[in-house]
C-alpha cells in the first residue's frame, strides 16, 4: 500500500539495503577506515555499539570496499561457539575437513591461515554478537592469533558486540587478549542533520527525489530514535504506512507520533 500510494519502486528503509545503496556518515566512515587499517595491518579490533548502531552496516561495506583477491571474509555468529567448536568452525568455512582432536584442529587451522596468507590472501575473522559468547571462548581468540609467540600474525580477527562486551572485556580472565587489541571504536547514533541525511537517500534509493517528512517529522524520528538507524528505519517505514492509509503526501510529526506509539505499543 505504501509503495503504490507513494509510488516507490519498492519498500523504502528496508532492513536489507543492497551495499551500494548504504548511508555511511561520520562515525560509520571513522570504522570503516580502522577496520580496512586493521585488515591491512593484520590487527585485532573490538567494535562494540547499542542494538542497531550500525556496526553490521560498516562490517558489510568494508567486505564490499576490500580486494576479494587478497582478503577472504569469515564471517561468524553463533552464540553457541565454544574453544572445542571454534576451530571446526573456521576450517569448515575454509572448506577443509576437520580432525577429530581439538589440538590437532588448533594446529591445523593455524597452518592453513598461515599458509593462505603466504599465498597472498589473507583471513579476516568477524566474530559478530560476541557480547553472547562465555569468557572463557573469547580468551580463546588469544591462542587463535597466537602465532610464532606473538611475534606475527597472518589475520586480523574483529570482535563484534553490543555495548556490555566492552566491560566484558575488562574481565581478568580476558586481559591477555584485551591487551592485543590494537583498534577499539565505539559506535553512536547519527545526528539530527545526519538523519535528514539518511531519510533524504533512502528516499531517493525507491525513486522519491522529493524530501517528502516535514522538518519538524525529522526532529522528533531523531529525537525518539536516538539516531539510532534501525529504530529509525521502524519510525520511518510506520510513519509512511500511516500517512498513505489517510491518503496524505507530506509525513509530518502527528504519523511519527502514530508510529511510535506502535512501536512502543
Amino acid at each position: 500500500m505504501m509503495t503504490e500510494f507513494f509510488r516507490f519502486t519498492r519498500e523504502p528503509f528496508d532492513r536489507d539495503i543492497p551495499v551500494e545503496d548504504l548511508v555511511l556518515f561520520h562515525n560509520h566512515n571513522e570504522l570503516c577506515a580502522r577496520l580496512m587499517y586493521a585488515a591491512e595491518h593484520r590487527q585485532i579490533a573490538l567494535v562494540t555499539g547499542d542494538t542497531g548502531t550500525g556496526k553490521t552496516t560498516a562490517i558489510r561495506a568494508v567486505m564490499k570496499r576490500m580486494d576479494d583477491s587478497r582478503y577472504r571474509f569469515l564471517y561468524i555468529a553463533n552464540a553457541g561457539l565454544t574453544p572445542k567448536t571454534l576451530y571446526r568452525v573456521i576450517l569448515e568455512r575454509l572448506q577443509i575437513q576437520p580432525k577429530f582432536r581439538q589440538v590437532d584442529n588448533q594446529v591445523l587451522t593455524h597452518q592453513v591461515l598461515e599458509e593462505s596468507y603466504q599465498k597472498g590472501r589473507q583471513v579476516v575473522i568477524v566474530v559478530d554478537e560476541a557480547q553472547d559468547l562465555d569468557p572463557q571462548m573469547l580468551a580463546e581468540f588469544r591462542f587463535l592469533n597466537n602465532f610464532k609467540a606473538d611475534s606475527f600474525s597472518p589475520i586480523s580477527l574483529w570482535l563484534v558486540g553490543q555495548s556490555e562486551l566492552r566491560e566484558t572485556m575488562k574481565l581478568r580472565i580476558l586481559s591477555a587478549l584485551s591487551g592485543r587489541i590494537q583498534i577499539r571504536y565505539h559506535m553512536t547514533g547519527l545526528t539530527e542533520s545526519e538523519v535528514h541525511d539518511y531519510i533524504s537517500k533512502q528516499l531517493a534509493c525507491v525513486g522519491e527525489e522529493k524530501m517528502i517528512f516535514s522538518a519538524d517529522a525529522v526532529k522528533l524520528i531523531a529525537k525518539t530514535s536516538q539516531g539510532n538507524p534501525r529504530m529509525m528505519n521502524t519510525l520511518c517505514r510506520g510513519a509512511l504506512l500511516d500517512a498513505a492509509t489517510r491518503e496524505e503526501q507530506v509525513v509530518d510529526t502527528s504519523h511519527v507520533e502514530r508510529a511510535w506509539m506502535e512501536v512502543n505499543g
